[in-house]
């Protein structure tokens, strides 16, 4: 029961980061838009630390990444960030 109870606190929080995200680029003032993105970061962070958990107990088993991946992923978004906006 603990298992299941976790993997739905899990996947609430998983939400909670991507309605947090979105309801972010929605904001129409700079306060609004900030605390939308602080609440999607501790929501990030909680359920980083909810997969540590479980993952310690046996009830979540992550899919190892290849460190090359990895890495050109981290390199492709950090193009992306340096990209100059354009409209």
């Amino acid at each position: 029961m603990d298992a299941i109870i976790a993997a739905t606190c899990n996947d609430a929080l998983k939400t909670c980061a991507t309605t947090f995200s979105h309801s972010a680029t929605e904001a129409s003032t700079p306060q609004v838009r900030q605390t939308f993105m602080q609440l999607a970061q501790t929501a990030v962070y909680r359920q980083g630390e909810l997969a540590k958990i479980m993952e310690q107990k046996g009830w979540y088993t992550p899919v190892p990444a290849r460190q090359e991946d990895v890495q050109k992923v981290v390199s492709e978004l950090k193009q992306l960030t340096q990209m100059p906006a354009t409209v």
